[in-house]
């Protein structure tokens, strides 16, 4: 018998025993079984301390056994899939659908019943929540993933399933019984692909340029970032999603149909792509998958590409920009909401930002405009050689900065008085620089460098 089968794990004896008095006397003892039962849970895959008499809020007559009578009888009226496992259809599934592949994800609802008995051993329908699980993983009974094997999304089916593909001759008593075949009603909701997180390492390195081989390997990693979407992990699927878009780019095209191929596929990995940088708070980098997917489109890219475009702009403090971007958009699809909410959002931020911005110069200038005139005194005297020394100070900074390779620099408003910072707004203006105010954090200012236009 294979290992992975047995549901139960091995116990240590109290006591030792002699070999001797096994072979000639024989031995007997007890079996702890506090911790068989919740292997055998874990081992079908049970994610619940729920038992029958415990559940609340549960339909009865949903739980209730389809059959209790003999199995005999029932096989009778089922169809036999193979030696082990014989099925019913309750209801059909979507006949424009595959049966559960060998690598997916599948969502079920089940309920497991013992000959003879109306009540389950074990019910998804008890925890409230359908029960997911991979294929082709050994993380559910044998039995059961055969079973669903054979089923649709939307399905339901009855099937009764042989103590071989179960819990084998042992069981794990009291609860899960030793040979015991076992009566199964099961409900595909849905399942999705998941494709092969590996697949790219298992090209042969000569092989690496070939289209015919890396394309489906991409589809694979495509697969697996999508799944990776669902769950919430972004990292991996962006890391899944970049390395299937690096070996498609390093391919040798050998005729058109293939380019055709390579540039939807990048299309589509690009797009997913740019929607996970957003999840992980990186806007730079959904703007330059935005330029790859312009070339790729003939600068004519979807609207999903556009939102999530305006939607890193925004975050980057770049209203307008992004407002124009969720114009074209909308140019796409008129009647999608969403888009017109993120308009109207910009709109709001672009007014708040113009608002904040005048108020900030004409805070500045009034500054400069309050020197009261008259006899300077001492104290006045002081002053102004403080004000010309930061006035230096500044000066230099700026034109060290004018002379840089580096096209901004950022300081906070905090740092200085109203009075300096009047002095830094005349000191900006005659280097011919822009002084502006950040639109996500108030206090951030950045001098940069004008752009001289050529003629």
């Amino acid at each position: 018998m294979e290992d992975n089968y047995f549901p139960c794990s091995p116990q240590l004896l109290k006591e030792p025993l002699s070999y001797a008095d096994l072979v000639e006397n024989g031995a007997e003892f007890e079996v702890d079984m506090s911790e068989q039962v919740n292997a055998c849970k874990e081992f079908l895959g049970d994610d619940s301390d729920s038992d029958y008499e415990d559940a609340e809020g549960v339909d009865n007559e949903a739980l209730l056994s389809p059959w209790t009578q003999s199995f005999g009888e029932l096989r009778a009226l089922m169809h036999m899939i193979d030696e082990h496992i014989y099925k019913r259809i309750t209801r059909e599934g979507h006949v424009d659908r595959d049966l559960v592949p060998e690598k997916a994800r599948v969502s079920i609802r089940y309920s497991g019943y013992w000959e003879g008995e109306g009540h389950p051993f074990d019910s998804s329908m008890l925890r409230g929540t359908k029960f997911e699980f991979e294929t082709g993983q050994k993380m559910v009974i044998e039995g059961l993933e055969a079973a669903v094997r054979t089923m649709r999304p939307y399905e339901q089916a009855e099937f009764i399933i042989s103590y071989k593909l179960l819990f084998r001759e042992l069981g794990c008593p009291p609860r899960i019984k030793p040979m015991a075949d076992a009566l199964f009603k099961v409900e595909v909701i849905d399942f999705s692909l998941i494709g092969d997180a590996e697949a790219i390492d298992a090209i042969p390195k000569e092989d690496r340029d070939k289209f015919c081989v890396v394309y489906p390997k991409a589809q694979d990693m495509h697969l697996y970032g999508k799944d990776c979407v669902k769950r919430g992990s972004y990292r991996n699927a962006a890391t899944a999603f970049e390395r299937a878009i690096n070996s498609l780019n390093y391919c040798r095209m050998a005729n058109d149909e293939q380019e055709r191929r390579q540039t939807e596929l990048l299309i589509t990995l690009t797009q997913n792509l740019m929607i996970v940088y957003n999840k992980l708070n990186k806007p730079q980098r959904v703007c330059i998958m935005m330029k790859s997917l312009r070339r790729l489109t003939e600068n004519n890219p979807s609207c999903k590409a556009l939102f999530q475009e305006g939607r890193a702009l925004a975050a980057l403090g770049e209203y307008d920009r992004a407002r124009k971007v969720f114009l074209q958009a909308q140019s796409k699809q008129p009647e999608n909401t969403q888009i017109s909410d993120e308009i109207i959002s910009m709109n709001k931020r672009i007014s708040k930002y113009e608002e904040a911005s005048r108020d900030l110069w004409s805070r500045a200038f009034s500054v400069k405009n309050s020197k009261s005139a008259g006899p300077k005194t001492a104290a006045d005297l002081e002053k102004e050689a403080k004000e010309q020394s930061f006035k230096d100070e500044i000066k230099d900074i700026i034109e060290e900065f004018e002379n840089s390779g580096d096209k901004s620099m950022g300081f906070s408003r905090k740092m200085f008085s109203d009075a300096q910072f009047g002095i830094i707004c005349d000191l900006v203006k005659d280097h011919n620089m822009k002084l502006t105010l950040s639109p996500i954090h108030e206090d951030v200012l950045t001098l940069s460098k004008l752009e001289v236009k050529s003629d």
